[in-house]
């Protein structure tokens, strides 16, 4: 898909490693700039080894590109890497802002020396606000961005999300914003620079929790691993089992725990409603309790139960369905040996892409060396001629989106951000579930929900019975003339409904179809029913993350749905791309756990090569001490509100994220809390301080306590020292920094008034988005749309209206 593509990655971390992966993966040339010691990700310490050619973070982010040794001191290597930037279509680096600039290469204003060329700077805060040049980990990082503050028990601090979960959704997102951007120099003649900060990504993903501080100032706090009986985790016979389940699936639910008879009794209608909830807490434990993972896992498929497996990496190298799907790879390292690679997350017409093994640092140095210097003064630059003004990258395209709940809204909505007719297709009597979060579907509150508002923006509403004559003959009208179909149904949904890809590319050959199913179309998973939490739990990262030695624990947020969302939107772009010169259209299919999958990567390679890496570790990182979450002085109350306004909880715990990962940062943190108990030698090497981490954290513990947590992390940084507030969705809002980067954005409302969003995290520097459109009310375009596009009467929609098979606002 991404055939004679050139990248360049100048990253040095891992969000711009992993988006460097991505476009490896489908067919980019993608050149890896390091030194000749390696990257910093080459020299992360996995425990195994400390040769950068058998690192297992590298050896799995750094799979299928090429290596290049360049020495940015140099003068001679500095004209060359300008020279192989210059070649290049994309530029991915993640250097402090201003330390390229520094060495004559600005990535900003690279799009004026080609103005075809993509950049993308992917930082910790972004380029510029008070805490730009702030330093970061995946720890602090992820205590940044909101969704650490929602992972973990209410009466334990927050949980950092396993691995480098904040890196890799920054790279997720650099990769389909820089698709995005091609798409846009394909149409237009013009590439882009894109500025990709870490703490807006997140920030922008914190499901209900974002919206509702957003609209109505109610923060959130940690509802553990099972905060309905219906929704969390659950104690079996041998481990652990996933329920993510709607109220749509509470008869499957009872029919899968042998209690089919409550599908008869008003008190069980909605196993969401509290006193419900509360009795099958107990019910649902009772049974799970006594049977076994695998025996739950089994039962729930015969009744299309959503119980999910919590997998290990092991269980998934052996897992049966992937292993019919062909999803592992296997891959010969010159000195780490044979180890496996996940296939990509996303299915192009059949094809998963490439995987490749890493190269060896410097591999490729002499020939691409070679290829420039009998090439040097004869690149080419700013000779196209049909350059147009720099419209959205989507500007003209309808894009019609029959998807419910987060993960395909939130692909669409970023499709009618970047400037395309969002229609958005509900049935009368099957509104988009959300539209009940925080309220209720009644007339008078179904246009009112924060959740829904948040993520449906700029589209359009058409409500229609797709199972209707009437509604199939629309939408097959309004598809023969669209580009883009998303569709987020379960594996079987779309034939029978007489809408599956076939079908639709016979009416429209050229359609971009995308399919979001939880476990992909082939396979003995596919049929089965996943939500976000339960896509995390099969896809491996719920197994890995937890407090220290403790139960598997469940992300703060349904994290497979954003993930798969971005994917998806990533996807489209990337197909986008190829239509433009092809006039091709293409089948993509976005198996939902399979995206998690590539966010344990490291975990994967390293379970092959038998060195499974540590996991359950909590927000410990064992080679640095200190380091973890730290609770600080409690702040002002700040409440957690129903959509009424009234108050759910009080809110006053604070924490601050931090690490000391050498002995210059550590002598500096004993200055800054000037206790002579920390200066005795049992804690002056680093060594020391890992086998004392008890005794320093009782020292220290009391001293945070007293402290202000983000007084305290401004004297940390200013000390070189990574350190961050775990920061609350409420908290995230009037976050000082991200009012200096104008990280909100607000929009009216019919019937909730002004309302405040976030800006897309995408920062095009030639296409900044100026407006939002409020997210569109049930039916609020029906007939507009059925008038304009499908030329429908309006005898015709009264009529149907009256019949109940489309839904209008009067």
């Amino acid at each position: 898909m991404l055939d004679r593509i050139k990248v360049v990655e100048l990253a040095n971390d891992i969000s711009g490693a992993f988006a460097g992966k991505l476009f490896a993966t489908y067919g980019a040339e993608v050149i890896l700039v390091e030194t000749s010691f390696g990257d910093n990700i080459r020299n992360i310490s996995d425990a195994n080894s400390y040769d950068p050619n058998t690192n297992i973070l590298g050896a799995y982010l750094h799979s299928g590109k090429k290596s290049i040794s360049i020495n940015l001191e140099l003068k001679v290597d500095r004209e060359l890497l300008e020279q192989i930037i210059l070649d290049s279509d994309v530029l991915i680096e993640s250097y402090a802002p201003g330390q390229l600039s520094s060495y004559g290469i600005d990535p900003s204003e690279l799009i004026n020396k080609k103005k075809q060329i993509v950049t993308c700077s992917i930082t910790p805060y972004g380029q510029y606000g008070r805490h730009a040049l702030w330093s970061a980990t995946s720890l602090t990082a992820a205590a940044s961005g909101g969704e650490m503050s929602l992972c973990g028990e209410p009466d334990q601090e927050p949980l950092k999300p396993v691995g480098h979960q904040a890196y890799y959704q920054g790279g997720l997102h650099a990769f389909a914003a820089i698709s995005m951007a091609l798409v846009a120099a394909k149409r237009s003649g013009l590439g882009d620079y894109i500025d990709l900060s870490l703490q807006e990504v997140q920030n922008a993903t914190l499901e209900g929790a974002g919206p509702a501080a957003l609209v109505r100032d109610s923060d959130a706090t940690r509802t553990g691993n099972s905060p309905r009986a219906t929704w969390g985790i659950h104690p079996t016979k041998d481990g652990f089992i996933g329920l993510a389940g709607m109220p749509r699936q509470g008869f499957s639910i009872y029919d899968c725990i042998g209690k089919s008879e409550f599908k008869e009794d008003p008190f069980f209608e909605n196993a969401w409603e509290p006193n419900t909830n509360d009795v099958l807490f107990e019910i649902i434990r009772e049974w799970t309790s006594i049977r076994s993972s695998n025996e739950i896992f089994e039962t729930a498929q015969k009744h299309r139960t959503p119980f999910t497996k919590i997998m290990s990496p092991n269980e998934l190298i052996n897992s049966n369905n992937l292993k019919e799907i062909n999803f592992w790879h296997e891959v010969e390292h010159p000195t780490l040996g044979k180890h496996l690679l996940p296939a990509g997350p996303i299915i192009f017409d059949g094809n998963r892409g490439f995987q490749k093994r890493a190269p060896l640092v410097n591999e490729d140095s002499e020939s691409i060396r070679n290829i420039f210097s009998s090439t040097v003064n004869s690149i080419e630059i700013d000779k196209k001629d049909d350059i147009h003004s720099p419209d959205m990258p989507l500007e003209g395209m309808r894009v019609i989106d029959v998807t419910q709940i987060w993960a395909g809204p939130y692909a669409c909505r970023y499709l009618g951000d970047m400037g395309a007719d969002v229609i958005k297709i509900e049935g009368p009597d099957f509104p988009d579930s959300v539209r009940g979060v925080g309220g209720s579907l009644s007339d008078n509150e179904i246009n009112q929900s924060a959740y829904f508002n948040e993520y449906n923006r700029n589209k359009r509403s058409l409500v229609i019975d797709l199972k209707s004559t009437i509604g199939k003959e629309a939408i097959l009208k309004l598809l023969s003339s669209a580009d883009i179909f998303v569709e987020n149904w379960s594996s079987g949904v779309a034939v029978r409904l007489g809408l599956d890809y076939e079908k639709v590319k016979a009416i429209n050959p050229s359609i971009i179809y995308v399919s979001m199913p939880g476990f992909g179309h082939e396979g003995s998973d596919a049929n089965r029913v996943g939500y976000g939490p339960g896509i995390e739990q099969m896809g491996g990262l719920v197994w890995l993350q937890g407090y220290d030695s403790k139960e598997p624990h469940k992300s703060g947020i349904s994290y497979g749905d954003p993930i798969a969302g971005t994917t998806a939107a990533a996807a489209i772009a990337i197909a986008l791309h190829r239509k433009e010169s092809l006039d091709q259209g293409c089948h993509i299919v976005i198996p939902q756990r399979d995206g998690i999958i590539g966010l344990i990567g490291e975990y994967i390679v390293a379970e092959s090569i038998g060195n499974p890496l540590p996991h359950r570790e909590g927000n410990n990182n064992y080679q640095d001490v200190p380091s973890g979450v730290y609770q600080t002085q409690d702040s002002i109350p700040r409440y957690q509100t129903d959509s009424d306004g009234s108050i759910l909880n009080e809110i006053v715990d604070t924490y601050i994220a931090f690490e000391i990962n050498d002995d210059t940062k550590w002598i500096s943190f004993c200055s800054l809390i000037e206790d002579k108990n920390l200066l005795t030698p049992e804690f002056t090497s680093k060594a020391a301080r890992v086998s004392n981490k008890e005794k320093i954290e009782k020292i220290i513990k009391p001293w945070i306590r007293e402290k202000h947590a983000e007084e305290l992390a401004e004297q940390l940084q200013s000390l070189g020292i990574a350190a961050s507030p775990v920061l609350s969705p409420l908290q995230l809002k009037y976050d000082k920094h991200l009012k200096d980067r104008l990280a909100f954005m607000t929009y009216k409302h019919i019937e909730t008034g002004e309302q405040i969003t976030t800006r897309p995290v995408w920062r095009y520097k030639r296409r900044p988005v100026q407006n939002i459109q409020p997210a569109p009310r049930f039916g609020e375009h029906t007939e507009e749309i059925l008038n304009q596009l499908v030329g429908s009467t309006k005898k015709d929609i009264e009529k149907w209206s009256s019949a109940g098979i489309i839904k209008t606002i009067k």
